[in-house]
């Protein structure tokens, strides 16, 4: 599906959704296409980052894993944008607030993939830590593997490493088309 790209200022709706996080607290934020160039650069970014700092392995890990599943979202399931070239627009933000890291990913969907994200959010809704332990198992079982490569298990493994600290905000940019934006917070 392709869509005319208005201009879409995701500094904007990130700043509008998430008032708490200013420059001085971004650790990482990258607006563009997000393809596996771009995530081995981000990796690399965020690596350089983790040397500068004590921050524990295990934290480093997961922001690692937290991202990867990300980008790798985004990439996979970002709709097609017009202006001069077709290109999938989205956002990666890293911060560290408090004793928290926020990976904060947006791309833009579309009302079929807003109808699964929002049913993922409430399947994940309010799972304890056995809960979501059991529903990887299953999804491991009995998924499906999706024409994108997916199996079903990037959120569910997400919410395992965070207790379920996943937020999901939607944007939207008119009847069809939404900002999807996922707030994956990490303890440090």
């Amino acid at each position: 599906m392709e869509i005319k790209n208005q201009h879409i200022d995701f500094y904007k709706i990130l700043n509008e959704q998430f008032p708490n996080i200013h420059s001085d607290n971004i650790i990482l934020f990258y607006i563009g296409e997000v393809n596996h160039e771009i995530i081995k650069a981000i990796l690399y970014t965020l690596e350089q980052f983790f040397k500068q700092t004590n921050w524990p392995r295990y934290v480093q890990k997961k922001t690692f894993n937290v991202m990867v599943e990300c980008a790798q979202n985004i990439e996979k399931h970002s709709i097609k944008l017009y202006n001069d070239s077709l290109f999938r627009k989205s956002s990666i933000l890293i911060a560290n607030i408090d004793d928290n890291i926020h990976v904060i990913s947006s791309n833009v969907i579309n009302h079929i993939q807003l109808q699964f994200l929002k049913q993922k959010e409430f399947q994940l809704s309010g799972k304890t830590k056995e809960e979501l332990r059991e529903l990887y198992k299953q999804q491991l079982l009995e998924g499906v593997l999706s024409d994108k490569g997916g199996a079903g298990l990037g959120f569910i493994d997400m919410a395992r490493k965070t207790n379920n600290n996943l937020i999901f905000r939607y944007y939207p940019l008119d009847n069809n088309t939404w900002v999807f934006t996922l707030n994956v917070i990490l303890k440090k």
